[in-house]
């Protein structure tokens, strides 16, 4: 006999709660149902006896013999479980028809993933019937055409049956079992596909709907929101047993595996979806990397599932999918605190969801019972996810509107403001994009610079940063790190910066002010270099002397090597005063580097070479021999000359050597000091060390007219 039920497919947008049908008090005694008349559905959870098969050798003769009753435990619970294994377990159970006529009744287990179910019972002449049934047989091999299986079974008029049913497979082994007056069951058929339909209606609306607003904005989270919800729709309907029904009725093999490998599909478009929508990258970069491992791990689940051991493969998927609605959870937590108010309602709709997934994970895993919280809970709270999440697409959704309108406003300030900038300025005017091309330049770079603006597109603004020099090519990296930073603060940066000149030894220092701005919806960084002003009480200078104290830092040095030959304007023209910053800088970063921290050669230049540079003088600067070093730089300066004096706490080096080598053998053997003393010998007329080398003292004279 073949029984068929058509399900009634229905979309409604009302939410309603359904309470389960309270049974009668059970006749009988344990192990016996007595039919009746009055009842039309009884649970049999705590009418079944168990006994465990551990070899599976078992034959219905064998446990049907007399020596095999007393393995028969009587069950304790409504819904007996033994979670995930392969062991093979009997049942039984009895049925008393009390009534003067037959009776025909179906016996449920509702628990669509059973493997192997087979049904035993005598008939009047000793033998037995057998009906098999299970996934991993086509579905039309089903007596009743259902999502779970049913098996319906006659008991003659004044008669007791005995009903044995063999559990077997790799899978969950749990026994939901109900036995139902065919009346009874057609009508919870009708309330259960009312049900379904409604939630499986929530899931196509919410995909079409999204669907239309991805045509519409162009968004890709709602793109990946709809592959997301469309993945673990095909999940709800592979665990409820209706893709079986109707996707896929003719491959149980296919089946078998299938749950395991859908959880991993949705799992990576989950991860996915919580990545674009949450802007990860922006707000945390750890949590945005572990998305990446959830989506690695999710394809090594569904490549397992079709290759390795099921039960592995199943309990793997289902905790992953508690770890990656944990880690969703934490990722919208520190996104909401970071300012991204959509991730509130983000936040709502994932705790929804995670109590489902904890709910149904527990149950699977033979930790709670089975009951219609437990079954249902991944349905109710996925059903409360998905449109929760629409709320919070549409939220987000309102506040880019917001923020293209306040995008829009900036755009026109900022390119007022350039104009206003640019127009008749004798400065270089300039904007760069994120990675420091330059994108326009006004043609005051041509007078300044000798670079022609129709040809600057091409270049990189740190290509024109001086670096003819040791001390230089620290300079610039410093330069670098500061307008990259720039990057996340809003705040302008203002710094002094030595370009490239037509005379490579003679660079050009400019102050440049550098100010981040969103032009069109991209970020570019808009800039301003202007020729050093004169101070205006210069011309009442007369001298000066000054003592410095300074760690371990290589701005510092920056710093004070600026302030130190900054009057020199009044004796000297502004190419001498380059000159002998660079000098000086080039000795003040020696003291610091191989003087107090006591750097070498050889240390240096391989932490250039693993771009780790920063980080070693900081791991350096750390040590207690050099922490508490400094550098003291004393400065006077009167009409007929410039002193300088730096000292440093190191172990000083060989200066002999140095001053007596001519320069280009120190810069060709690339000593520690070499390139620093020889630059000073050039520039300055005096150059003089005391006994351990780690002081030294610098004289610049001046002539008559105020130029040297």
């Amino acid at each position: 006999m073949k029984i068929t039920f058509s399900a009634a497919a229905i979309i409604t947008i009302f939410v309603v709660f359904h309470s389960a049908p309270s049974h009668s008090l059970l006749a009988g005694t344990p192990g016996r149902v007595v039919l009746d008349g009055q009842t039309s559905s009884y649970p049999l959870g705590r009418h079944i006896s168990i006994l465990k098969d551990d070899g599976g050798g078992m034959t219905i003769d064998d446990v049907t013999a007399p020596s095999a009753a007393a393995r028969f435990v009587p069950s304790r619970d409504d819904s007996p479980s033994f979670g995930f294994d392969q062991t093979v377990y009997w049942a039984l159970f009895r049925i008393r028809n009390g009534l003067p006529r037959d009776e025909e009744w179906f016996l449920e287990l509702e628990y669509p993933h059973m493997d192997s179910i087979e049904v035993y019972y005598r008939e009047k002449g000793g033998a037995f019937t057998v009906k098999n049934a299970g996934d991993i047989y086509p579905f039309d091999r089903r007596e009743i055409d259902y999502r779970n299986f049913v098996f319906s079974i006659p008991v003659p008029a004044g008669q007791d049956r005995a009903v044995y049913l063999r559990f077997s497979g790799k899978c969950s082994k749990q026994f939901p079992l109900t036995l139902w007056k065919p009346s009874a069951f057609a009508d919870k058929i009708i309330t259960e596909n009312f049900y379904l339909g409604i939630y499986y209606g929530i899931i196509l609306v919410m995909i079409l709907y999204n669907l239309f607003i991805f045509f519409f904005i162009r968004d890709r989270s709602y793109l990946f929101y709809v592959i997301y919800i469309f993945t673990y729709g095909l999940v709800q309907m592979a665990y409820n047993g209706l893709a079986f029904k109707l996707l896929w009725p003719m491959l149980p093999a296919w089946h078998n595996i299938s749950i395991p490998f859908l959880i991993g599909l949705a799992i990576v478009w989950m991860a996915v979806f919580s990545q674009s929508f949450l802007h990860t990258r922006e707000h945390t970069v750890v949590m945005h990397r572990s998305f990446y491992a959830i989506m690695a791990v999710g394809i090594g689940t569904m490549a397992y599932s079709l290759f390795g051991d099921y039960l592995t493969a199943i309990e793997s998927a289902m905790k992953l999918m508690v770890l990656t609605s944990v880690i969703i959870i934490i990722s919208a937590v520190i996104c909401m605190r970071r300012g991204f108010r959509p991730a509130r309602f983000f936040l709502m709709a994932w705790l929804f969801f995670l109590c489902g997934m904890i709910l149904i994970a527990l149950n699977k895993l033979n930790i709670l019972p089975i009951m219609f919280i437990t079954e249902y809970a991944n349905q109710i709270g996925s059903a409360i996810e998905v449109t929760l999440i629409s709320v919070a697409l549409a939220d987000r959704f309102n506040i880019i509107n917001q923020e293209k309108k306040e995008a829009q406003l900036a755009t026109i300030r900022a390119q007022e403001k350039y104009k206003l900038l640019v127009e008749g300025s004798g400065d270089i005017i300039f904007s760069l994009d994120e990675w420091l091309n330059f994108i326009t330049a006004n043609t005051a770079i041509m007078h300044h610079l000798r670079i022609n603006p129709d040809t600057v597109t091409s270049m990189n603004f740190m290509d024109l940063v001086y670096d003819e020099t040791t001390a230089a090519k620290v300079s610039k990296e410093l330069v670098r790190q500061q307008i990259v930073a720039l990057r996340q603060s809003s705040a302008p940066l203002s710094l002094r910066v030595m370009f490239k000149s037509t005379i490579a030894s003679e660079p050009k220092e400019m102050q440049v002010r550098f100010e981040r701005v969103t032009i069109e919806g991209k970020n570019e960084i808009l800039g301003k270099a202007t020729g050093l002003e004169d101070d205006v009480l210069l011309a009442s200078f007369e001298s000066e002397q000054q003592k410095f104290s300074i760690g371990n830092y290589l701005m510092t040095a920056e710093d004070v090597t600026d302030r130190i030959t900054k009057n020199l304007k009044r004796y000297m023209d502004q190419k001498q005063i380059s000159l002998i910053r660079i000098a000086l800088r080039e000795i003040v970063i020696n003291a610091i580097e191989h003087g107090n921290l006591g750097i070498t050669y050889q240390e240096k230049s391989e932490s250039i070479m693993e771009d780790r540079y920063f980080e070693f003088i900081a791991e350096r600067r750390q040590d207690p021999k050099c922490r508490d070093r400094k550098v003291t730089i004393e400065y006077s300066l009167d009409p007929e000359r410039v002193t300088y004096v730096i000292t440093d706490q190191g172990a000083g080096f060989d200066h002999r050597n140095v001053l007596g080598n001519h320069s280009r053998d120190a810069n060709r053997d690339m000593d520690a000091h070499g390139r620093g003393v020889s630059m000073a010998r050039n520039i300055f007329d005096s150059i003089e060390y005391n006994e351990k080398g780690n002081m030294v003292s610098l004289v610049k004279k001046f002539k008559k007219n105020g130029l040297a």
